[in-house]
């Protein structure tokens, strides 16, 4: 934890550290010493206090700024941020940040992380996840310091319609997306037109399985999926074996997975929805610790490689303290959904995997644009995400519209199945899915008026899916 402060000049240095570093027991015999010998630690009893006589002790302008990540190569990468992902990177690694809201400090420090960003470069250290080499780690950092690099000029701020657009969504897009809703759905609509098309030609011919089975995606992409369904179920009466009918036939009715396509990448996305996924006591609980406030939600909604872009998403994540409340409760049970319903995502064998926890809010004007998570995951990586898990809550009656899913037919499809948030249900799919959540509509005053998720994440092997 460093100090930092503008001086007379507005420059902003790094504060004198202590003269002690708090280390556990088993780092101080890590690093030949006896814990024994040392000051236990104020309030913490497994920590004990190390003089550090190497330690800056006076006030140091900051040239740089460097945020830690893990990668799973080998080498140590050094890339520059930019703009946004500079603020956000300090607003990330803020010290007891959820401290600032109940002060009432939060714009002023988000004027301070601009002035900060202004005059300090921001890099990403990527180092390897494994074996971690802390003195290969240092020299690299401090030849970077000492490199014409590290006098990389701060990035410039965007002006004023690209701020406006990260720092909250603008009405622009707000509104177009609300146009390209009203041409589908709205009265007279696309939609609506293609289905009056589709059943003037069934009505000519109702053995045209090629009219049902577009008919059949029509009503996927307006959420009608007992109609699709029935479709699909025509399509194959009338074509016994039809692959892609069979296949969604499957997907709609709850089945396990026939034999995967030639192409998967551009048949329909496989999910799995189960309605009561939690008990009611625990659902209500969870809905609670949702309903408790705003206050429990001051991150923003991450995107891309890890930092903010609200052209892309926009949606807002909670405090530390809050997801350690969810997790426990949360992933055996989401862990043992995810073991029964392996044959219908076709995903293949996990093997060993872990669980990723996380939560979202998606309040009035909130949207995720089409996106896959595993899209830029290096092919070289040995984990990769396989299973994308959406937990939906909210209040009754539902108090917004739209916030659905769409899970695209491969990357440029323009067709997809759209999954309305129901309360109290999960949708599990294979990550590599293109997805989006369409645009939330509710009232822009109430926190608890919105669309609540718990996403996780099911992590394994990249080599196992099929």
């Amino acid at each position: 934890v460093t100090g930092v402060e503008a001086n007379a000049d507005g420059r902003f240095v790094a504060l004198p550290a202590s003269t002690c570093v708090r280390l556990p027991a088993d780092s101080l015999e890590a690093l030949g010493r006896r814990p024994r010998t040392f000051e236990k630690a104020c309030g913490e009893g497994d920590k004990y206090l190390m003089p550090a006589a190497r330690l800056c002790a006076e006030s140091t302008a900051i040239r740089a700024v460097y945020v830690l990540e893990t990668h799973h190569r080998a080498d140590v990468d050094i890339q520059p941020a930019s703009w946004d992902q500079a603020y956000d990177a300090l607003l990330q690694h803020t010290f007891q940040r959820w401290f600032l809201f109940g002060l009432g400090r939060q714009e002023a420090h988000f004027r301070t992380i601009r002035e900060m960003v202004a005059q300090a470069p921001v890099f990403f250290v990527s180092r390897p996840a494994a074996p971690f080499r802390l003195h290969a780690l240092a020299e690299r950092i401090a030849a970077h310091i000492e490199s014409d690099a590290a006098a990389h000029p701060p990035p410039s701020p965007p002006d004023d319609e690209e701020r406006s657009l990260w720092e909250s969504t603008p009405e622009t897009v707000v509104s177009r997306r609300r146009k390209v809703i009203g041409g589908l759905h709205g009265r007279g609509g696309l939609f609506e037109q293609a289905e009056a098309a589709l059943q003037r030609k069934l009505a000519a011919d109702p053995h045209d399985a090629e009219a049902l089975l577009r008919l059949a995606d029509l009503h996927r992409g307006e959420g009608r999926l007992d109609a699709a369904l029935d479709a699909c179920r025509r399509v194959v009466a009338l074509r016994p074996g039809h692959p892609k009918a069979s296949w969604l036939c499957a997907v709609l009715g709850g089945a396990e997975l026939p034999d995967a396509p030639q192409a998967p990448d551009v048949w329909p996305a496989p999910f799995v929805r189960v309605r009561n996924f939690l008990p009611p006591d625990e659902h209500a609980a969870l809905l609670a610790l949702f309903l408790a406030g705003r206050e429990r939600f001051v991150l923003p909604g991450r995107s891309g490689r890890g930092y903010v872009n609200h052209g892309t998403r926009r949606a807002l994540v909670p405090d530390g303290r809050t997801m350690d409340e969810v997790r426990p409760g949360f992933e055996p049970r989401l862990r043992k959904l995810v073991e029964d319903t392996l044959p219908r995502l076709g995903t293949g064998s996990l093997g060993a995997y872990r669980v990723e926890v996380q939560m979202s809010a998606y309040l009035a004007g909130g949207f995720y644009r089409a996106h896959s998570d595993v899209a830029d995951e290096r092919p070289n990586e040995p984990e990769v995400r396989r299973i994308n898990c959406l937990y939906y809550l909210h209040r009754q009656p539902k108090p917004f519209t739209g916030g659905d899913l769409l899970l695209h037919d491969g990357k440029v499809a323009n067709t997809f199945t759209r999954i309305e948030p129901s309360d109290n249900s999960i949708v599990l799919f294979p990550s590599r899915c293109v997805h989006e959540v369409t645009l939330v509509e509710c009232d822009p005053g109430d926190f608890g008026a919105g669309r609540f998720t718990v996403n996780s994440y099911v992590w394994g092997r990249s080599g196992d899916g099929r």
